[in-house]
């Protein structure tokens, strides 16, 4: 299955005038919103803040089908040329909105609370600018990064993207793409899974000039804004993005460091049960020779069962990926790595990437990333400006349709199938929390050397990557030369950087919900289903409350791991 794209526009044309209008369109509105200030109706402000959502939709539209064709095929010229053409004129909207945010933060509090009293719809637009003031430049400022955004960090990480997607890795004679080295990591033999990651990372390392200097560009990018703008610490910026205070975000990356005894000891026995010195390249070892494969239609199948189990109108949204051909499956050279669900506008319409490529694994992708999509879908109930969530609850709906798909999967195995399926489990719960958790440490470190010592070396950061694998695995696997150079295989830290603890703080907000599920049983779905349909409206501790989950409970953190304690005892006993 490939990607129809009659969703969007018939025609590349069709999206060129979509950005076009909404580009010249923008130059207008600035022109109303110079006078914001004087603005004594709300009823005016609100009618220039639908005008300006109405040229949003259009801009951003054009520039997710764009983003979609140049990563469906990276190498081809004519979709690199459509989507930085697309992305130059929503830079140049991106400018405005900085300009109008500068404006409005000019503006009196008493003033943008009124509006905020009077707008319910807006409410979070004010209350916002209100807390963001500190933190907003003056619009000659705000104009400047806006407008060199895609040369800098954006355009940086681009350029990182374009080079590590074009990798082409040679093994026994077989040319094979990123994903499908990496998918054999999961390969019942351990010889060809260390030879495929030794490949692997040694590919990336070819390039360590080139990637030592982007990394290094892209932090002080990010280190030099979060000054500009005020923040204490790097991970600051990130932390008010995601509207949550830093104190909260150090509870979750202590609290997983004093748990990752759970780690060592799911480590240690998987060495004994496979009788085998475990390395990096052996911690996604099947522990059954013989791996299920599935094909894209058994995976389909599996996924629809779990979302129409937990509710009707969830597993309508999920089959309409199917219907509408919303879904491009397999990896193809060229192809963007990886998985991704893509949503920019309240229009229905999110599209999800695969490198589908018959793993169990990637059937809790699939699931994943269509839990992506039904939030996209749900919280298109909301308006553009409160459509998007921050990415502390961005992974909350995909989280959880893993988790329907585990237990199904779960209670229709016994045996050793069971516990190899658990295992699988929690080696995935390990990826999304302990290495996120990982990642991130990694990125406070590496970003603070950078800013004390003005460079790091591709080695030197290959060094600080090394201290955090010994903390995360303490001894329980070999760590092999090779995987300490594995930072630079992690697109996040490139793309978004500090963005990774947010899969850990997800993992453990659904684990909470997901209880909470099954001791409530289906009266817990239409709370859920509010939440999803909530979007972003409001602070992530707000919208949470509606379900009974309290973050600033100190001990919220802790029964994450207590809930994997007891996975770990059910596979190890």
């Amino acid at each position: 299955m490939e990607w129809d794209f009659s969703h969007f526009y018939n025609s590349d044309d069709e999206a060129f005038k979509d950005i076009e209008d909404a580009a010249k369109k923008s130059q207008v509105i600035l022109g109303k919103f110079s006078n914001i200030d004087n603005a004594t109706s709300s009823e005016d402000v609100k009618n220039i803040l639908k005008e300006l959502e109405e040229i949003l939709t259009k801009a951003f539209k054009a520039e997710q089908y764009a983003s979609l064709k140049f990563s469906k095929n990276m190498k081809d010229g004519s979709a690199q040329k459509m989507y930085g053409m697309i992305r130059n004129k929503a830079v140049q909207i991106e400018e405005i909105l900085a300009i109008m945010k500068a404006k409005l933060a000019k503006i009196s509090d008493e003033t943008l609370s009124r509006w905020s009293d009077d707008l319910q719809d807006y409410k979070k637009i004010f209350e916002r600018i209100i807390e963001e003031k500190k933190h907003i430049l003056p619009e000659d400022a705000e104009k400047v990064l806006a407008t060199f955004s895609n040369t800098r960090r954006n355009g940086l990480a681009d350029l990182y993207e374009k080079i590590t997607s074009s990798y082409i890795f040679e093994i026994d004679g077989k040319k094979m793409t990123g994903e499908q080295v990496r998918a054999l990591r999961y390969d019942p033999n351990p010889q060809v899974r260390r030879k495929a990651m030794k490949i692997f990372f040694e590919r990336y390392g070819q390039d360590k000039l080139t990637i030592e200097g982007l990394y290094n560009l892209v932090a002080k990018d990010w280190d030099t804004e979060a000054k500009l703008r005020n923040y204490p610490t790097p991970i600051s910026m990130r932390n008010f993005e995601n509207e949550v205070d830093d104190e909260t975000v150090q509870r979750l990356i202590d609290v997983t460091i004093d748990n990752t005894k759970l780690v060592h000891k799911y480590y240690k026995w998987k060495a004994e049960y496979l009788d085998e010195e475990l390395t990096l390249a052996d911690i996604y070892a099947p522990l059954l020779k013989e791996t299920k494969e599935y094909s894209f239609n058994d995976a389909k199948k599996i996924v629809l069962e779990a979302y129409y189990e937990f509710s009707d109108d969830i597993g309508k949204i999920v089959e309409s990926f199917f219907e509408e051909k919303r879904i491009d499956v397999f990896p193809a050279e060229g192809k963007r790595g990886g998985a991704f669900c893509s949503y920019s506008i309240p229009n229905y319409k999110p599209y999800v990437l695969l490198n589908f490529t018959g793993k169990i694994r990637d059937v809790m992708t699939l699931a994943h990333e269509l839990g992506h999509g039904v939030h996209g879908t749900l919280s298109s109930k909301q308006n553009i400006y409160n459509y998007h969530t921050p990415l502390t609850m961005a992974e909350v709906a995909s989280v959880f349709g893993e988790f329907l798909v585990f237990d199904k999967l779960k209670n229709e195995l016994d045996g050793e199938e069971r516990k190899a399926f658990i295992a699988s489990k929690i080696e995935d719960i390990f990826a999304t929390m302990f290495r996120q958790n990982m990642f991130v440490r990694f990125e406070m470190k590496a970003h603070d050397v950078i800013e004390k010592e003005g460079f790091a070396s591709y080695d030197e950061l290959s060094d600080i990557y090394k201290e955090e694998l010994e903390v995360m695995f303490g001894g329980s696997v070999k760590i092999t030369e090779e995987y300490h150079k594995e930072w630079s295989a992690i697109p996040h830290i490139f793309f978004a950087p500090f963005y990774v603890y947010a899969y850990n703080f997800a993992n453990a907000l659904v684990i909470a919900l997901y209880q909470k599920y099954l001791e409530e049983g289906k009266s817990f779905v239409p709370k859920y289903i509010e939440l999803l349909e909530s979007g972003g409206k409001d602070k992530p501790e707000k919208l949470l409350e509606k379900v009974g989950v309290n973050l600033k409970d100190e001990n919220f953190w802790q029964k994450a791991f207590d809930y994997l304690d007891s996975l770990v005892e059910e596979v190890v006993e």
